[in-house]
């Protein structure tokens, strides 16, 4: 939950933005829902309608950016995202520029952001992996060409497909726990409906006695039974998050070869950048911090 410093500093942005886009000839209005961003600005001229989005530093996020973006976009709006500080300002721009919405791009294989939710599988339950270490394990997500051959994949997809040099026509998925992989599929098509031999374990809750059981993913044997999810996770089984994947999360209109473009020292302008979509779907409204004191 935001705290109140938090939720200061997001009055003060959008408060200050509204400010200046009402002087750049948009009519400004506060939503009272949480549902809602905290004013949506919409051009006196006409054009599509644009929701303020302010950022802490805590906010910038991968996780946080991709699902306010994703919001504005299902509300046919751009997103115009509001800071006050440098580090703020650049988390934005390297994410939705630099390659846009992945940590990675190279030889057309992407390594990708790890998002919140969990994976869920065929069958029922949610894709996990046992972890020993200590603190909590750090997840990577990257397409590559190997292994070649056969991998799980989800309806469809046709996994063991090369091209004439070799290279596989749908990249393998890899998951990585701390630089070991633990997971391979056939591409991020196969995170729709994927099987549970992809992953090393999965949990779900018995409809009957409400405990967690935990399945081996290859042959679907019970390895713990758990009481809840706490229990679960001290006994070392950890959920295995969903990769942030631009195509999923926004449509196919924004795959991750496009473009990304700022407004300059916050005025409410086109948006500049070599995509023909992403490129349109967000402004960036730097305003002056101020000092609390």
């Amino acid at each position: 939950m935001p705290g109140p410093l938090g939720d200061a500093t997001r009055r003060r942005l959008t408060d200050a933005a509204a400010t200046r886009l009402d002087d750049d000839g948009y009519k400004v209005a506060h939503p009272e829902t949480r549902a809602e961003p905290p004013a949506v600005a919409t051009p006196r001229g006409g054009g599509a309608p644009l929701a303020v989005e302010p950022l802490t530093p805590d906010d910038a996020t991968a996780t946080v950016i991709v699902s306010r973006l994703a919001h504005a976009l299902d509300r046919d709006r751009r997103a115009c995202f509001v800071v006050d500080d440098d580090a703020t300002a650049e988390a934005v721009r390297s994410l939705l520029a630099d390659p846009p919405l992945l940590v990675a791009e190279r030889d057309g294989r992407r390594t990708f952001h790890a998002g919140p939710d969990r994976i869920p599988i065929v069958g029922g339950g949610y894709a996990c992996i046992r972890f020993e270490g200590l603190g909590e394990p750090t997840f990577a997500w990257r397409e590559t060409d190997t292994p070649v051959g056969p991998v799980p994949a989800g309806p469809g997809i046709d996994a063991a497909a090369v091209d004439e040099t070799g290279r596989p026509v749908v990249p393998r998925l890899v998951c990585e726990v701390d630089g070991r992989v633990v997971a391979v599929l056939a591409g991020v098509e196969s995170l729709r409906d994927p099987p549970a031999e992809a992953f090393p374990y999965a949990y779900s809750r018995h409809p009957d006695d409400k405990r967690f059981r935990v399945r081996r993913g290859a042959d679907g044997a019970v390895v713990e039974s758990a009481s809840g999810f706490a229990p679960m996770r001290a006994a070392g089984y950890v959920p295995i998050p969903m990769p942030i994947v631009p195509e999923h999360v926004l449509g196919p209109a924004f795959a991750p070869d496009l473009g990304a473009g700022v407004c300059g020292e916050g005025e409410a302008s086109d948006v500049q950048g070599d995509g023909p979509a992403l490129d349109d779907a967000w402004d960036l409204i730097h305003v002056d911090a101020v000092d609390p004191a």
